[in-house]
């Protein structure tokens, strides 16, 4: 039996192919038409180029009738998006047929959700799981929605993105300026600073403000709004029954609250609490002084009004007629009490006095 051996390049990788010459007849070299497989192309995500067909030989005639033709060459690996399968063809006479695999796996890159890029209208989700990332810039920025139950990660490396959230659950990270408006949704948001959020009723809102900055409007009997972390400057509004909570802002905060909860745990300094009336508001701590807490509206229940620590000083609330307000420890000195008519009003330090309006 004679041989001949050819070196054949395909897909940047050196292939060796043997040529089988029979007793009867020469062996024909031809692509596309198969001896064994290709083999599958590498299965590692978003690695390499796509797979690719290997080149096939067949045999005519090998010296008895369990040689088969050559076989093809090795499918060039790499997998990223959708690689195909190395082709497998018909036998060589009196050999068995080649079969081919598949190439590389989809962008996925594993077992989680793939990331899919877009731009301007097209970052839409509705009822599944999406990883969305906008790759508009900030004159042409994303518009994102989800809903019907959809899970969304939204990501907004640019900033300045608009998201609606609705009958969804939504993690948005953005730069910075971003505006979400979730309505009966989960929703949170990690922002660089400046971003917005609009909460309605049945809706659970989170936000992580980096720099700062950042604004809720939470409106509605069940929505619960939080501003977990702030530098300073965040602002919240809520209305018609909703909660608001911020745990901790390093100054110039403010809250008007008109729901069940209204607390700022501990503030640096100069922040103000906006109470409607029949509401109980709170500030926990006032590090450096200069917090408040004023009424607000115009119902004629009665509201509970609370800085229990203003150790920096100079924190004051005023109490409404038939309110019950209190400054805790004020090691600073200058805490006031504006006591209205039939209201009860407590100074626990001496650094807090009482007056009348």
């Amino acid at each position: 039996m004679a041989t001949a051996r050819y070196i054949v390049w395909g897909g940047g990788m050196v292939v060796s192919v043997t040529l089988l010459f029979g007793c009867g007849g020469s062996a024909t070299e031809s692509s596309g038409r198969a001896g064994s497989a290709g083999s599958a192309g590498d299965a590692t995500p978003n690695g390499g180029a796509h797979a690719t067909g290997g080149v096939t030989e067949s045999g005519t005639g090998g010296s008895n009738s369990t040689e088969s033709g050559a076989g093809g060459s090795v499918a060039s690996g790499g997998s990223g998006m959708g690689g195909t399968a190395g082709k497998g063809g018909a036998a060589g006479k009196g050999g068995s047929a080649g079969s081919g695999l598949p190439g590389g796996s989809s962008n996925a890159g594993g077992a989680g959700t793939p990331t899919d890029s877009c731009w301007g209208d097209a970052c839409k989700c509705s009822g599944q799981t999406c990883n969305l990332d906008c790759i508009g810039t900030v004159s042409s920025p994303c518009s994102f929605g989800c809903n019907d139950d959809a899970k969304c990660n939204l990501g907004c490396p640019e900033g300045l993105c608009p998201a609606t959230c609705q009958n969804a659950s939504c993690n948005l990270t953005c730069a910075g300026g971003c505006e979400l408006a979730c309505d009966a949704a989960t929703c949170n948001t990690n922002c660089g600073g400046g971003c917005k959020s609009a909460c309605t009723s049945g809706s659970d809102c989170a936000t992580t403000c980096t720099t700062g900055g950042c604004t809720t409007h939470c409106a509605g009997a069940g929505a619960e709004c939080v501003i977990d972390t702030c530098p300073g400057g965040c602002h919240m509004f809520c209305t018609d029954g909703a909660s608001c909570h911020l745990p901790s802002c390093g100054g110039g905060c403010s809250l008007e609250c008109d729901g069940p909860r209204c607390d700022l745990d501990k503030c640096e300094l100069g922040c103000t609490i906006g109470c409607d009336r029949g509401r109980t508001c709170q500030i926990g701590e006032c590090t450096s002084g200069g917090c408040s807490i004023a009424p607000i509206g115009t119902r004629a229940e009665h509201s509970t009004l609370k800085i229990a620590d203003c150790r920096g000083g100079y924190c004051s609330i005023e109490c409404a007629p038939g309110d019950t307000c209190t400054i805790g420890a004020c090691e600073g000195g200058g805490c006031t009490i504006s006591c209205g008519q039939g209201a009860t009003c407590n100074c626990t330090d001496a650094g807090c006095s009482i007056t009348t309006p």
